[in-house]
């Protein structure tokens, strides 16, 4: 149940790296956009919910379960795969070959994306 609860982006690095090799248009990148970016999530095992705004994807609403398919918006393009526990990590791992990893560290959540050799990070504090 540690991924339980509301966070609050805190830092990010190499995202725009991530972002230039998964396509997307360098003009409509706006990194302002992740500060202040939230992300609520609700766990029931393997069962997720994400409440975001901001942030890496759009904001609103979706479920997710561990161990099945996962669809999703990164970096304003849609994207599908599946997800798995590695440990104590979520993984999703996109048909695109893009792999976006969720896990706590030293109290603070961590979203690590990667995609065509690049990885980009961005870490959220409980709020």
């Amino acid at each position: 149940m540690a991924f339980a609860g509301s966070w609050k982006v805190a830092k990010f690095e190499g995202l725009k790296a991530v972002a230039l090799a998964f396509g997307v248009d360098e003009s409509k990148m706006d990194p302002t956009k992740l500060q202040g970016g939230s992300v609520t999530i609700t766990q029931d095992g393997d069962n997720f919910t994400f409440t975001a705004t901001g942030g890496l994807g759009k904001s609103g609403t979706h479920a997710m379960t561990v161990g099945g398919p996962s669809e999703g918006e990164l970096f304003g393009k849609a994207y599908s795969g599946t997800t798995a526990w590695a440990g104590d990590k979520i993984v999703a791992t996109g048909k695109s070959g893009v792999k976006l990893t969720r896990s706590v560290e030293g109290g603070q959540l961590l979203y690590q994306v990667e995609f065509g050799g690049k990885v980009g990070k961005c870490w959220f504090n409980k709020a």
